[in-house]
């Protein structure tokens, strides 16, 4: 039967004699065009030879082969190549390479060399040739593939398996949702993230969550009602409600923000302020971050709208601070994009605190948020607070490093709209001083109670959110630690 196996030239061999390829049948599907395929080999025959072993155990042509068997073909030409057992599979895997394959099947082939190159898991590979050369084969491979591909595909694989367990059928599910372009593997990896997050968080979250040490408090309920605080006990108040109908803040359908208008959320925020006003002392400040949101085209003053109901409701109106950022949402109107938030500064008397004494030991070369620090003895805050490159240099949102401390302690924070800490430090260091109560109604992940406790004074938090309240704890701990010791 040897006589002939001429290798590396073309002979012809009984399709009944050939042995089935088990590995690149289980890593590849059967592909759409098949039936284009079988049409075109059974008008002008088997113009590709299959490559075999000398057993007839096909390396590459499972699919020639399966359409050689429908089509009755009795014979099929094929070419022998003299490949060890022991590397039959990576053999049989690599000449598949240039074929066009789907992401399933991408994802196969990974974890066959995965799996493959585990056989020598541990062995150095300077001592061992057959080691050696088969993580080249493998790292040839996977570098074909691409690096982010690699690491998407795997990460989706894990995920699944973490959410669904072994053997699921998510991976086929969200992979051909790829392949129709319904979505993206980036979609589809960010999707299980957030799934893998709520099922962690549901699971290590409870349902209500308070923090309070001596210099910190922070209530787990809404702050429309602030009985926890006496009259005139609160220096200063910085604080950015939620959006209107930007975010989900996790905390139900009926949250603030998600009202069917922007006067409808206003009426209803609005209110909140009227116990910041008792609560507030007669010299104190509030500073109010609020954004627009466009509509139909046209944005709807929601700022605008709400500084004038709060005027309408004593509320003394003195300044507005431009928070010029440097990585604006980019927004499908025909007009510009907005680069700036605004900050509204609020007082109940003419005779209101206000320090700019601080301002002396800055050096703020390039009048990012004064003017007059360099060459003047009376340096002055400007309004328009410009990140975008100015000696405060935490210019954007804070919660990367959160993040990772969050999930030290098996939980993800989900919160993403924070502000820098330059902001509330701006105003906390102008209008208090050290020992003074700092508040924050709409406490979030407690940005402004870090920086009252960098500067010395205490804060009191109201968060509707319990997830919220534990990043706050994670955040405010330190410093903490090092503050109460001290």
């Amino acid at each position: 039967m040897n006589d002939f196996r001429d290798y590396n030239k073309v002979v012809m061999v009984a399709t009944a004699e050939l042995k089935e390829n088990l590995t690149t049948a289980t890593l590849y599907k059967v592909p759409s065009n098949y039936d284009d395929i079988k049409r075109n080999i059974a008008e002008l025959g088997l113009l590709n030879p299959l490559l075999v072993t000398k057993d007839l155990q096909i390396i590459s042509g499972n699919l020639r082969f399966w359409v050689a068997l429908e089509l009755g073909l009795e014979t099929l030409p094929v070419v022998f190549l003299d490949v060890e057992e022991q590397r039959m599979d990576m053999v049989s895997v690599s000449t598949n390479q240039f074929r066009e394959k789907s992401n399933l099947e991408i994802l196969r082939e990974i974890e066959f060399y995965e799996q493959y190159y585990s056989v020598g898991k541990g062995r150095r590979t300077d001592l061992c040739p057959q080691a050696a050369q088969v993580k080249e084969e493998k790292d040839q491979a996977l570098g074909q593939i691409g690096r982010y591909r690699v690491n998407t595909l795997k990460s989706i694989k894990k995920k699944c398996v973490e959410l669904y367990g072994e053997g699921n059928t998510k991976v086929d599910e969200l992979l051909s949702s790829v392949e129709s372009g319904k979505s993206s593997l980036n979609k589809v990896n960010e999707q299980l993230e957030r799934e893998s997050n709520k099922r962690m968080n549901k699971k290590n979250v409870p349902s209500f969550y308070e923090f309070h040490t001596e210099n910190v408090h922070i209530y787990n309920k809404s702050c429309i009602d602030l009985s926890e605080l006496e009259d005139n006990s609160v220096q200063t108040v910085v604080t950015s409600p939620p959006y209107f109908d930007m975010r989900d803040y996790g905390i139900g359908k009926n949250q603030l923000g998600h009202q069917d208008t922007a006067q409808a959320f206003i009426d209803e925020l609005v209110p909140y302020f009227d116990e910041v006003n008792r609560v507030l002392k007669h010299n104190g400040s509030l500073f109010v971050n609020i954004n627009d949101k466009i509509e139909d085209g046209q944005y709807q003053m929601v700022p605008e709208m709400f500084l004038i109901e709060m005027v309408k409701r004593g509320w003394r109106y003195v300044d507005k601070y431009l928070w010029l950022k440097p990585n604006p949402q980019y927004t499908p109107n025909r007009g510009s994009v907005r680069n700036f938030e605004p900050i509204f500064h609020f007082v109940k008397s003419e005779d209101y605190y206000f320090d700019r004494e601080w301002l002396k030991q800055v050096g703020d070369m390039d009048n990012g948020i004064s003017i007059g620090t360099v060459d003047a003895m009376e340096p002055k805050l400007v309004s328009g607070m410009d990140f975008r490159d100015n000696i405060l240099k935490n210019i954007g949102g804070n919660t990367y490093e959160l993040r990772k401390k969050c999930k030290e302690h098996g939980f993800q924070m989900e919160h993403s709209a924070t502000f820098p800490l330059s902001l509330p430090s701006i105003f906390i260091l102008s209008t208090s001083k050290p020992g003074d109560t700092v508040l924050d109604i709409f406490s979030g992940t407690a940005t402004t109670g870090e920086v009252a406790l960098l500067t010395n004074r205490r804060y009191v938090g109201y968060e509707l959110n319990p997830q919220f309240v534990m990043a706050s704890e994670v955040r405010l701990s330190e410093h903490l630690n090092f503050k109460e010791a001290a």
